[in-house]
């Protein structure tokens, strides 16, 4: 009953994955035909390879907290949970991560404990990322966008050892689970941090390859884009009630790329780099479907569980 269920929320995901390609596609074919090929495939390729960036970022939180698992095997579990984002609410994938995760020998517990810290990694990496390059970039960036200085130096406050046991266990309670959180080492923090920076570098350079083509000029930088997309993706992720963050990103990319790109210019780069993440997204599952399921490491731990 367990795989069963399993396997029909991944279902369900990727068919709402689906219909988001098929209620974008003309409005996306549309915005590509001011963009060559070679700009399109280059764009995808970096949004695919930052795909399986995330997934090396959320497996070294993972080891921390005892996924004894290959690259493969890590990059199957991740892969496929992926999906959980098409599904309204930010935390479907944490679920579904762990609970995958669980395939390899790891409690209910600790995989949560391990999803929680690498969604809290990602986020603070984007707002670090995104408030370096958009300050740097935009003119009076830091009067207009003040308050994204706070929400960082929280964030990443919140990435302490003490801070973040403090949230895990919050989540624990709100979730009504009684086990104790596991441990995530400074070491795994900092290793999960430098990949997920190294993400947001290959999807900056994905929306910096579309705007330079839609909107070319010696302002369309490619720190100012990477910046751009960062911020753009943390606001679609707090909007927790659209699927991916639908809409939400894309009219804060527009606003963000205002100085250099048109309303339509720059909504024409949303569209087509939320299709090519989608498409990145529809890859990364095929990818994890033919990555041949490992044995788990050790066998499962079910003493944590409930």
């Amino acid at each position: 009953m367990k795989r069963l269920v399993r396997w029909g929320f991944l279902a369900v995901a990727l068919g709402l994955l689906t219909w988001a390609v098929i209620v974008e596609w003309d409005e996306v074919t549309q915005a590509l035909r001011s963009l060559s090929w070679g700009a399109v495939i280059a764009a995808g390729l970096a949004a695919t390879v930052a795909l399986g960036i995330n997934a090396l970022s959320w497996r070294e939180v993972m080891v921390s907290v005892g996924l004894e698992a290959s690259v493969p095997s890590a990059m199957r579990v991740f892969l496929l949970s992926q999906v959980g984002k098409y599904v309204p609410g930010s935390v479907w994938p944490v679920l579904a991560q762990a609970e995958f995760a669980r395939d390899h020998g790891v409690s209910r517990a600790r995989a949560m404990t391990g999803s929680i810290v690498a969604m809290v990694v990602g986020v603070v990496t984007a707002a670090i990322v995104g408030l370096v390059g958009v300050a740097i970039t935009v003119p009076d960036a830091v009067a207009t966008y003040w308050w994204i200085i706070p929400v960082a130096l929280a964030l990443v406050a919140a990435l302490t050892p003490p801070v973040l046991r403090r949230l895990v266990a919050l989540a624990f309670r709100v979730t009504k689970r009684t086990e104790e959180p596991a441990h995530v080492s400074g070491g795994a923090l900092l290793g999960s941090a430098a990949w997920s920076i190294l993400m947001w570098l290959l999807l900056g350079l994905q929306a910096w390859l579309l705007l330079r083509e839609i909107a070319p000029g010696d302002d369309a930088t490619y720190v100012l884009a990477t910046g751009a997309f960062a911020l753009a993706w943390l606001v679609g992720f707090l909007v927790v009630i659209a699927p991916a963050g639908a809409g939400a990103r894309e009219a804060a990319l527009v606003v963000l790329l205002g100085s250099v790109a048109t309303g339509p210019q720059a909504l024409s780069l949303a569209l087509v780099s939320r299709f090519l993440m989608t498409a990145a997204d529809a890859i990364g599952f095929g990818i994890g479907v033919a990555i041949r399921r490992g044995q788990p490491a050790s066998a499962p731990d079910h003493t944590a569980e409930s």
